[in-house]
């Protein structure tokens, strides 16, 4: 037997054919969040330029700002494809994708912040086709 300390523990543990035992709503919450957290992974993995998570954000909504179209960011395959949810929302995802180790930032100087960087944890979820409690659904709606 194993003790976990939080349930997202325990789901994130767990495996998509384990998760077959949990109630369909509880399986389509786990599909969603996976698959949102697939989506910012990808988009982070097709961008060949540093970003912060504001930048980021720009590309993920779909804005169309000369920094967006200079670096040709708006041809990328993600690009938009959260344009239906708020600034505050994203942030609220990607917090939870870093705290699930998926995304880290790394410091670059005072002047030019930090910059998001896929981690080996993030680049395994992306290409695995099981799904996980992410964590983020239960606080933006």
């Amino acid at each position: 037997m194993k003790y976990y300390e939080r349930l997202e523990d325990y789901l994130s543990s767990v495996d998509c054919k384990t998760s077959e035992n949990l109630p369909v709503i509880d399986r389509l919450v786990v599909d969603y969040e996976s698959a949102i957290s697939r989506i910012i992974l990808q988009c982070l993995s097709e961008i060949h330029i540093d970003l912060g998570i504001k930048r980021f954000m720009l590309v993920l909504k779909g804005n169309d700002s000369p920094f967006i179209f200079k670096y040709k960011l708006d041809k990328l395959n993600t690009y938009a494809l959260l344009s239906n949810y708020s600034e505050e929302h994203l942030r609220t995802i990607l917090d939870s994708i870093m705290d699930n180790g998926f995304i880290k930032t790394e410091y670059i100087s005072q002047y030019d912040g930090s910059n998001l960087k896929l981690t080996e944890k993030g680049r395994i979820f992306l290409n695995n086709e099981n799904s996980r409690l992410i964590g983020f659904l239960e606080q933006i709606t």
